[in-house]
């Protein structure tokens, strides 16, 4: 009775990482996407990207919260305790099941691993692009606040005096 119960769990294990690797798929997409967006400077595209991103991110903290109660759940049905296992990983789990149920473990989780790489590189991307455009914004600014070159005139009494710069965002309101 109690290995039927764990091979249950083990199938619901391995439906929920495919659930996970398709929801760290669609991430991905969405990613890419955000970058394409960002390219064509589409604020209104980048936005709703971002809405989604959060949904998905929401939807993963979720799902992978499950994953642990299910993985706690199998470690106990194994007769191991599941304190001295916080952090296994799921080919050390699979080998305590025979095939074809420790294949499938295997198969989910190196697909989770990968889709895992694929956000990672992405993730490194969207930040070189986000670091790279805030440093261009702070020249721009800089340059706006700055106002022109600095000119000198005289005074009525006909002495030298600087000009004060004027401020981009003083004139605009």
């Amino acid at each position: 009775m109690k290995d039927a119960q764990v091979d249950r769990l083990a199938r619901d294990l391995v439906r929920l990482l495919t659930d996970l690797v398709g929801l760290h798929g669609e991430l991905a997409t969405h990613m890419r996407s955000q970058v394409e967006a960002v390219k064509q400077a589409d604020s209104a595209r980048i936005e709703s990207i971002t809405a989604r991103q959060q949904v998905l991110a929401d939807r993963l903290i979720e799902r992978e919260g499950l994953r642990r109660q299910i993985t706690k759940r199998i470690l106990g049905g194994l007769g191991l305790d599941p304190a001295g296992y916080r952090s296994i990983r799921l080919s050390e789990l699979a080998d305590h099941f025979p095939e074809p149920r420790r294949s499938q473990l295997l198969v989910a989780a190196a697909g989770l691993k990968e889709k895992a790489r694929q956000i990672e590189r992405m993730r490194v991307t969207t930040t070189l692009i986000t670091q790279e455009m805030l440093k261009h914004l702070g020249q721009v600014v800089a340059v706006m606040t700055a106002g022109g070159g600095q000119a000198d005139v005289y005074s009525p009494s006909g002495r030298r005096q600087g000009l004060e710069s004027a401020n981009v965002f003083e004139a605009v309101g």
